[in-house]
């Protein structure tokens, strides 16, 4: 089975360096992922009397002993009906669920890679290959680099991404980084994976239009074709074709560019000679 990696100009360098780019997980422009800012519920939600007196309960039993050994439960119910409104405030909040979201050290401590499982999705070109400019890499998703539930002697996660209309409940989950493989039902036709890996398990960083890039060496062997987008500049083409003729590492890999479909809004992959 393959995924695909989809590259803006600096495929080129992916390829020579060896090495895929992973992202810090503090650079994905989503805000569900840091939750924030919520939404209050809509309309004034009514606290009964039983779930205001069982607050009150707890809060009456939470009481040092010198405190409530001074004062019976009615009295205490008679003092804080002073604070009613900020008691059933407190309530209300407590209802509304509580989705996960990753705090700023978990984000600054991981990186990720985004690959997708079909290489001619034209919005992917669009938006992840500089409007067809770039380049797509075939990859072995079975190979024991992704597979293998460490790397490096640390943890690593790989696995697709769930598409649903409700975000990660935090009673409902249990994985502490499910929003970041967890995203809206409108991006399902993106059919995404994603493998996320510690900062400190990175070959090297590099910054790459004022953005912080973690390469990671890959065996050549998880290569299995390059293709083109059907907008490439002439001379990445053809500096790309030079390096797969040249170097031993890719020498037995297919090369394909992209061709659009006659009447279809489709895109064919079709080998180069």
């Amino acid at each position: 089975m393959s995924l695909f990696l989809y590259c803006r100009g600096m495929g080129l360098t992916w390829l020579r360096e060896g090495r895929l780019p992973f992202v810090g997980a503090d650079t994905l422009m989503d805000p569900f992922v840091t939750n924030a800012p919520v939404k209050e519920p809509d309309g004034f939600v009514a606290v009964s009397e039983e779930e205001y007196r069982a607050e009150l309960k707890n809060q009456y039993e939470a009481l040092p002993d010198a405190l409530s050994s001074l004062m019976t439960f009615e009295y205490f119910i008679e003092q804080a009906a002073q604070k009613r409104a900020s008691i059933e405030a407190q309530i209300r909040q407590r209802s509304v669920p509580d989705a996960i979201s990753l705090s700023e050290k978990q984000r600054t401590s991981l990186t990720l890679l985004s690959l997708y499982e079909r290489g001619d999705n034209p919005v992917l070109w669009q938006y992840h290959s500089d409007n067809h400019q770039g380049v797509v890499i075939e990859l072995d998703q079975t190979h024991a680099f992704f597979t293998s539930k460490q790397y490096r002697d640390d943890p690593q996660l790989f696995t697709p991404v769930k598409y649903a209309q409700e975000r990660p409940l935090k009673l409902r989950e249990i994985h502490p980084f499910s929003p970041l493989f967890t995203r809206s039902e409108q991006y399902q036709s993106e059919r995404e994976w994603r493998i996320i890996r510690p900062v400190s398990v990175a070959d090297k960083a590099i910054e790459c239009d004022g953005q912080k890039i973690y390469l990671h060496r890959m065996p050549s062997a998880i290569i299995k074709s390059v293709t083109f987008g059907a907008m490439i500049n002439r001379e990445l083409k053809q500096n790309i074709l030079s390096l797969m003729k040249s170097d031993l590492r890719y020498r037995h890999i297919p090369v394909y560019g992209c061709y659009l479909d006659a009447t279809q809004y489709q895109m064919h992959r079709i080998q180069e000679n």
